[in-house]
């Protein structure tokens, strides 16, 4: 009988390790889970709605790697990127689902201010024009500007002075379209998508494309005969932040909580490590 509760005893024991030994190795699996998580603490009226509902929305357009853009790698369409993982987050910290609204570029800060959507996410430079009209989080990463020419052209244009006279291609409602619209005129050209910026630089409708340089460098990894062109005499762009419905202060603080924990973490940089490396498989299918 002692024999056989001994062996009942070990197999207890035998059972508790291994299970204790699961979770660790469970646990130490994905490390990243466990830097995402920020708790906030905050409450308002605006994240009381919040949390009434259910789900925090999010304005974006997808078009912008490793930004934010649309994936089809599980069979159907979702949204990914280093901006979707930070809404993720800041809806995690809220205990609410994120709900994604894409739409394009110039759209987004509209949709805000009207309040169809509670904050937007992509790769949007926080510069003092569109702080009258909404509020931003505290930076969570910073940008150049550049141009994207094809290989012919490389040696034509090396700053903005040599573009006179060309098409340049932007995104509508960017900070690179009022820039060049003010220096070019009717001479720049804006387009809803990135995508078709590339497309138009590919058929030689533009003569180079001004873009950030994030997706710029992402556009050129995966398309042949592209070139990057830095150091064009113009300041960087104002970097990139979450922006909020003026008077949202409540949500302000709280997404500032949390991009100071990931920032703090390390985890933005990772998320643009991972997202990159995404974005540049995703194309080369």
């Amino acid at each position: 009988m002692k024999k056989k509760f001994l062996n009942i005893a070990i197999i207890a024991i035998t059972a508790l390790l291994l299970f204790g030994c699961g979770k660790k190795e469970e646990a130490a699996e994905d490390p990243a889970k466990e830097a995402v998580k920020v708790e906030v603490k905050t409450t308002g009226p605006t994240i009381d709605a919040i949390k009434e509902k259910g789900k925090l929305v999010l304005g974006t357009s997808a078009d912008f790697p490793p930004m934010e853009w649309t994936s089809f790698q599980s069979g159907k369409e979702e949204f990914t990127g280093v901006d979707i993982a930070l809404a993720k987050a800041i809806a995690d910290s809220l205990g609410v689902e994120l709900e994604v609204k894409n739409m394009a570029f110039e759209g987004l800060l509209g949709s805000l201010k009207a309040g169809d959507v509670d904050i937007v996410l992509a790769g949007m430079g926080a510069d003092e024009e569109r702080k009258k009209q909404v509020d931003f989080s505290d930076e969570y990463s910073k940008g150049k500007q550049v141009l994207l020419v094809t290989e012919e052209n490389k040696d034509k244009y090396k700053t903005f002075d040599d573009l006179n006279g060309k098409i340049i291609g932007t995104q509508l409602g960017s900070l690179q379209h009022k820039f060049a619209t003010e220096k070019f005129g009717d001479n720049c050209k804006g387009f809803d998508l990135n995508n078709v910026i590339i497309e138009q630089l590919k058929n030689k409708s533009i003569d180079a494309a001004f873009l950030s340089e994030l997706p710029a460098k992402q556009f050129a990894s995966i398309t042949d005969g592209f070139v990057i062109i830095e150091d064009l005499g113009i300041p960087d762009e104002s970097g990139f932040a979450v922006a909020v419905k003026k008077g949202n202060d409540d949500l302000t603080a709280a997404v500032n909580e949390v991009v100071k924990g990931l920032k703090d973490s390390g985890q933005v940089e990772k998320w643009f490590d991972e997202y990159i490396e995404l974005s540049n498989k995703e194309a080369m299918k």
